[in-house]
């Protein structure tokens, strides 16, 4: 198997893992009422403990020469906090305030802003063909946000920020460790970095001031969360992008839109209307008109 077929097939997976976790998130925030702040600390914290007790147990000698490396792990600290904790509290605060199929496709905004963040870096103009997925990716996220109408939002103002807000998220933890990563594999930095962004996620946002209850559903959606919805979906995710690259990888990253999606009509119920489908469709089309090679 090629390089770049593994690296698809480990990008789909992970998309699929983090999809399940979205509609997961939406009910343990919709339905049991935790609050998304208390569910990033814990996704962050625990997930960073399980892949760095992981790498020291599978890659010793490359786990004592990254800590020992200062301006690598420097870096794995500001991907940590800039990275995974500001796209863990964006994502799963755009959940709570609209569902987890919607978030996840305003997500994908991110296609565009990984495309235009691309181009300048190259100093080249947008082809064609990727204006026009700019412009189908802009049309589906303002039918999602208001139906149609030029005098309303269909979804909150809220849901809708916080949607944009993450897409902007997910754009910066899918470029900024690509280096990182190719020298050092995906375990190391993404765990280290979810444990730091916990700790100072922690301590900005003083966690211990919100209250909370666990009872069995909440503690076995949180465990699915942390192992199957961050563990599993971020390294493979990030694994899956330093074999076909960032651009790419968000947008093989499509299943994790139509998982989260899916599951979330089948299983929560969630109704979505004509017109929202019509907008994930758009959204969702800049993904196939930007993969043509």
């Amino acid at each position: 198997m090629s390089d770049y077929t593994k690296g698809m097939l480990i990008t789909i997976l992970g998309a699929a893992c983090w999809g399940l976790s979205g509609t997961c998130t939406q009910y343990l925030c919709s339905v049991q009422g935790v609050n998304s702040i208390w569910l990033t600390q814990i996704r962050l914290i625990f997930a960073g403990i399980v892949l760095v007790c992981f790498g020291c147990l599978t890659e010793k000698e490359k786990f004592q020469k990254f800590t020992h490396t200062p301006k690598d792990f420097c870096y794995c600290i500001a991907f940590g906090v800039c990275g995974l904790m500001f796209t863990q509290f964006a994502y799963t605060t755009s959940i709570s305030k609209t569902n987890s199929g919607t978030a996840t496709v305003l997500q994908y905004f991110s296609v565009v802003i990984v495309l235009l963040v691309s181009c300048m870096m190259a100093r080249k103009r947008p082809a064609f063909r990727e204006i026009v997925g700019i412009f189908s990716s802009i049309a589906g996220i303002f039918l999602v946000a208001t139906h149609g109408s030029f005098l309303s939002l269909y979804i909150s103002q809220e849901g809708l920020a916080w949607g944009l807000i993450s897409a902007v998220a997910a754009a910066i933890y899918i470029m900024m460790p690509q280096k990182l990563m190719k020298k050092w594999g995906s375990i190391l930095p993404v765990g280290w970095g979810m444990l730091f962004g916990g700790i100072a996620f922690f301590f900005l946002m003083r966690v211990w001031r919100y209250p909370i209850s666990f009872d069995r559903e909440i503690i076995l959606g949180m465990i699915f969360i942390v192992l199957v919805g961050t563990v599993c979906a971020f390294a493979l995710f990030l694994m899956g992008t330093t074999y076909i690259g960032p651009a790419r990888g968000n947008m093989v990253g499509c299943m994790e839109p139509l998982v989260a999606t899916l599951t979330s009509a089948l299983v929560l119920q969630t109704v979505f209307l004509p017109m929202d489908i019509l907008g994930f469709v758009l959204i969702l089309a800049t993904v196939f008109i930007l993969a043509r090679k």
